[in-house]
């Protein structure tokens, strides 16, 4: 399984790239916004890269998380999780904050067997 650590940098270094391209694309662009490198093979191609990452360490349903995590532009990325009833409790919603990446490994760590692919609860 993936550590905390791989992931993390790798999906900071993915969020510095997009930074990167942000600022070389409004430089160009000047006022006119015209430059769109977010559309260039380039750039399809390095997200064809981290797509292949995630894919190799996660199941479809924590890649769709992580892409949430990445790409949703709203303030507070907040998920609500229904958990199951057990013989004690009666059915209770968790709320999870994805506003950090630590956030996001902490949730993605609430159930690997869900989340990541090769998971072996034995280790």
């Amino acid at each position: 399984m993936i550590t905390k650590e791989e992931f993390t940098y790798y999906i900071t270094l993915f969020q510095d790239f997009e930074k990167s391209i942000e600022r070389i694309e409004n430089a160009l662009g000047g006022e006119t916004g015209r430059c769109y490198l977010f559309e260039s093979d380039w750039y399809c191609s390095v997200c064809k890269m981290l797509d292949t990452f995630i894919d190799s360490h996660f199941t479809e349903t924590g890649h769709d998380w992580i892409d949430y995590f990445l790409y949703e532009e709203i303030d507070d990325k907040v998920v609500t999780i229904e958990k199951e009833a057990d013989l004690f409790q009666g059915k209770d919603k968790v709320e999870y904050h994805l506003n950090s990446i630590d956030e996001l490994w902490k949730f993605l760590l609430t159930d690997p067997e869900l989340y990541f692919k090769n998971y072996n609860r034995n280790e």
